[in-house]
């Protein structure tokens, strides 16, 4: 369990720091003219601000493109441990909520969620519960579909639980999971499991989302 002795009391909204490198990090996505040069300008921002996550995420895909996967998966989880140091307590709780609604959360919530996939890759399907359970804890409208994840792990599926859900036709297709027929899946057999999900309904609610 990763703590942070330093942080006697648990947070009750997380809200990361505004980070400047950003808006850099979107602008190479877009303008970077190959794998190498965005592999160097990423490591670059990574030297600049250790603390913006997505940079490592792209590097370590990048990695394993060229069959680096044990590279791939250090840099994920050295941003896993820094972003749980960022917001954890010293009994290694973290926030209450922690709102994907804010773009400067994102970052963060998508490197944790990476480990969480490695974890189920490898078989390490308890780590990877804990930590898709902290996120749907902390940010209840789920905007990540880690509920997804959960349930799939739940019902002995892999990592590619979302095969049959895939766009098979039209621009999308091959890029895209069919989001109406996904929650039907969830909604039919999150049933199964109220130990896990029983309590989403009412938190849904009292954040304001309709039935």
């Amino acid at each position: 369990m990763i703590t942070n002795s330093r942080r006697k009391k648990r947070i009750e909204e997380f809200v990361d720091k505004d980070h400047k490198v950003m808006s850099e990090y979107y602008d190479l996505l877009e303008s970077a003219t190959s794998d190498a040069q965005l592999k160097r300008e990423m490591e670059k921002l990574i030297e600049t601000d250790p603390d913006f996550y997505d940079p490592y995420l792209v590097v370590a895909d990048l990695q394993t493109e060229q069959g680096n996967d044990k590279k791939g998966d250090e840099l994920i989880q050295e941003a896993y441990e820094r972003a749980v140091k960022r917001i954890a307590d010293a009994r290694g709780d973290w926030p209450i909520f922690m709102p994907w609604g804010w773009l400067e959360n994102r970052h963060l919530m998508r490197a944790i969620e990476r480990q969480a996939v490695i974890f189920w890759e490898e078989g390490k399907t308890d780590e990877a519960l804990d930590i898709f359970r902290r996120l749907l804890r902390a940010n209840p409208g789920d905007n990540q579909g880690v509920r997804h994840s959960i349930l799939a792990i739940r019902l002995g599926l892999g990592t590619d639980w979302y095969a049959p859900f895939e766009v098979k036709d039209g621009p999308m297709a091959g890029e895209a999971i069919d989001a109406f027929a996904t929650e039907k899946w969830f909604e039919k057999n999150a049933k199964k499991f109220p130990e896990e999900f029983g309590w989403l309904p009412d938190a849904l609610k009292e954040l304001g989302y309709d039935d």
